[in-house]
This record gives structure tokens, C-alpha cells and sequence, in this order.
């Protein structure tokens, strides 16, 4: 079993982020004690990340600064999703592992010696994994940065103004890392797993619009059955991918955009309540960073998503080019036949079978949050009015 080098940087990423992968390329030559006990830590932390997301709804019921039980409602929503986000991801580990083995087999499939594949991907993901890594932490410095400045006003202060230093280290130390662990949770974590979903889309994409374009080429110059027989291999292999990928992250596909429309709820509800009315500055750096956050990978998720399409398109020129190219007659029939075969099926992926993913559906949901979002602000507004 074996991966692309643009997947391995985005699983190495994820050790952040408390969720870890088996390595299908580690030789086991350590003692099984040591195994066993790397085993039980890493299974230790990914539960210690469950918990804490646990803890975040445990907190967002029972404790938080909300003006309003309509914004202490988003904000349970948004942590419960998130929990649904971590539990389901982890659930489908396994399954994902073994997409991203075929997808690697797919990209490498040839009709003749095998050669290196070099593709952009590598690069983007590495740009991808920055931003979801140093985001997060430049949020928390910058809400940090805010906190120390007006840490006066703060309770956990006023508390240990009669404690000892250490005290006051201790609970200095717990809030930065309750600051971290929470940026984790809210950017980092989504953002890796859509960096995933993503990869998954572009890379079927890109290698089954290859293999496409190698039959083309290969039909144009030679129209024959041993031909049209490996080009049927292709367009059985890439529909079993395509059902791999639907099973793998189809679901987490459908957790992530019920997450964005969420995020852009909570934050309409947030704007309109007054939340965090006496700390204007950083009202309006969570403002910001969440809208710029989710609106981003919202469009980036639907837009790689959409790209399927092209193969769609690509296959039905190649049947009207190669079909034109040949005369009237069986051998023109045979032509239609088997383009009419490997047009088949439908290359769309979809949020657990129940919305496709592609420019359409960038549409619908802004339509769909702006029109809500202001229906929502002019509810609460009312009802705080009252």
C-alpha cells in the first residue's frame, strides 16, 4: 500500500491536530513492547482531542460570555458538529487509507512502461497545510496578544491577584493552552480534513483526465479491439474509485458543508446579539476570521469538487472527434457503441448522496444564507427589541 507524496504531507499534518495514520512503508523492526506503548499513546491522544471537543460542548451549554440563548444554541450546534466531524473522520480512517493507496495505483496505471507522474499537487499542498497550521496560530497569538493587554478585566486575574506567582503561571499556562487547543479544534482540524477531501477530488481528476487523454490519442491513431480494450480497463478502474471515494468521504463531505452553513448562522447571530459588546477589537477579529475561513474553503471545497465535470465533457468530444473520424458503416457503429459504454455512469461527487458538489451548489447556499441570514437578523433583532 502505498500513497501520493502530496497525501503524506497533509497526513503528516494531521499529528497536530491529535489524529494519526497508519504508515503502510514503516518497517517493523522496533520491539512489539515499543509498538505496543507508540500504539496506546497515540490512541491516548486522539482521545484526549474527543474529549476536549467534548468539553468545548460541555462549556458551550454551561459556561461562555453569550448575550442571547439563540447564540448559546449556534454556538452547542457548532461544537456538537465538530465532535460529529472529529468522530466520523476517525471512523473512516481505514477506508480513506485504502483510496488514497488506489488513487495512487490509478494515477500510475499505464498503457505502457511505467514512468515518474510529477504533478503541482505536491506544492499546493504544501501551501495548504501552511495556511491550515499557521492560521490557527496567528489567530490565537493575535486573541492572545488582545487578552494580555486588557487582562485586567479578566476574572481568572482578579482571582489570583492574592495567589502566588505560581499560581498565576499555572492558570496563565491553562489559558494558553485552552486558546490552542480550542483554534485547533475550530480551524485547524476542518481545515485539514477539507485540504483532504479536496486532494481526493483533484487527484482523481487530473489522473483520470490523463488516462483520458492517452486514449484519445491512442483511438485516433488506431481504432482497433485491443485498443478499446484497455481503455475499458481505465473506465472500470476510475468507476471504482469513484465509488471508494463516494464511501470513504461522501459523509464527511455532507459534516463539513452542514459546518460552513452553521459557522455563517452562528456568526449572523453573533453580529446581531452584541457578543463580546465591550471588546470591540476582538469582536471584530472573530468576525473576520471566521468568515474569511469558512467562506474560503467553502468555495475552494465546491470548486475542486466541480471539476469532475471537465471529464464528463472531455469524454463526449472524444466520442463525436473519434466517431467522426470514422466512415459510415459497422466500424462507425462499433465507434458509437462503445462510447455510448463508457458514458455510463455519472462522475459526481456528492455530500452523503444528498447534494452534488459543483458551481450550482456554490450558488444555492449563498442564495440560501443570505437570504436565511437576514430573515434570521431581523428575527433576533426583534425578539431582543422585545
Amino acid at each position: 500500500m502505498d500513497i501520493a507524496p502530496e497525501f503524506r504531507i497533509i497526513l503528516k499534518s494531521f499529528l497536530l491536530t491529535g489524529t494519526f495514520f497508519f504508515n503502510p512503508k514503516e518497517k517493523k523492526q522496533k520491539t512489539s513492547i515499543f509498538v505496543k506503548a507508540t500504539s496506546i499513546t497515540k490512541m491516548l491522544v486522539e482521545t484526549l482531542f474527543i474529549l476536549y471537543a467534548v468539553y468545548v460542548i460541555y462549556s458551550s451549554i454551561y459556561l461562555g460570555p453569550y448575550a442571547s440563548k439563540t447564540l448559546r444554541i449556534t454556538s452547542v450546534t457548532i461544537s456538537a458538529i465538530l465532535l460529529l466531524l472529529r468522530l466520523s473522520f476517525f471512523a473512516y480512517k481505514s477506508r480513506t487509507l485504502k483510496t488514497l493507496s488506489k488513487l495512487r495505483d490509478f494515477r500510475t496505471m499505464s498503457f505502457g512502461p511505467r514512468q515518474q507522474i510529477r504533478t503541482p499537487l505536491r506544492k499546493y499542498a504544501v501551501c495548504a497545510c501552511g495556511l491550515c497550521i499557521f492560521f490557527p496560530i496567528s489567530v490565537a497569538a493575535s486573541s492572545m496578544a488582545i487578552i494580555w493587554k486588557n487582562i485586567g478585566k479578566y476574572e481568572f486575574v482578579r482571582v489570583t491577584n492574592n495567589s502566588t506567582t505560581a499560581t498565576y503561571a499555572l492558570n496563565t499556562i491553562i489559558l494558553s493552552v485552552h486558546q490552542m487547543m480550542y483554534m485547533i479544534n475550530f480551524y485547524m482540524f476542518p481545515g485539514l480534513v477539507m485540504t483532504v477531501i479536496c486532494f481526493v477530488y483533484l487527484s482523481y481528476v487530473h489522473s483520470f483526465l490523463r488516462h483520458l487523454e492517452m486514449i484519445r490519442l491512442r483511438l485516433s491513431q488506431r481504432f482497433c479491439e485491443a485498443e478499446m480494450s484497455r481503455a475499458l480497463e481505465v473506465f472500470t478502474v476510475a468507476r471504482k474509485i469513484h465509488q471508494d471515494i463516494e464511501k470513504s468521504v461522501s459523509f464527511v463531505t455532507f459534516v463539513v458543508y452542514v459546518l460552513i452553513f452553521g459557522s455563517i448562522l452562528h456568526l449572523v447571530c453573533a453580529s446581531v446579539s452584541n457578543f463580546l459588546s465591550d471588546e470591540p477589537n476582538m469582536r471584530d477579529a472573530y468576525s473576520i476570521t471566521i468568515f474569511s475561513w469558512t467562506a474560503t474553503w467553502f468555495v475552494v471545497l465546491t470548486m475542486c469538487g466541480s471539476q469532475v465535470a471537465r471529464n464528463e465533457v472531455f469524454i463526449k468530444n472524444m466520442g463525436q472527434e473519434i466517431c467522426g473520424a470514422n466512415p459510415e458503416g459497422p466500424r462507425k457503429l462499433i465507434c458509437l457503441n462503445f462510447f455510448d459504454s463508457c458514458s455510463g455512469f455519472r462522475m459526481r461527487f456528492t455530500g452523503w448522496g444528498m447534494f452534488e458538489v459543483n458551481q450550482q451548489l456554490l450558488l444555492t447556499v449563498s442564495g440560501v444564507l443570505i437570504t436565511y441570514g437576514v430573515l434570521f437578523a431581523s428575527e433576533l433583532q426583534k425578539t431582543s427589541s422585545n
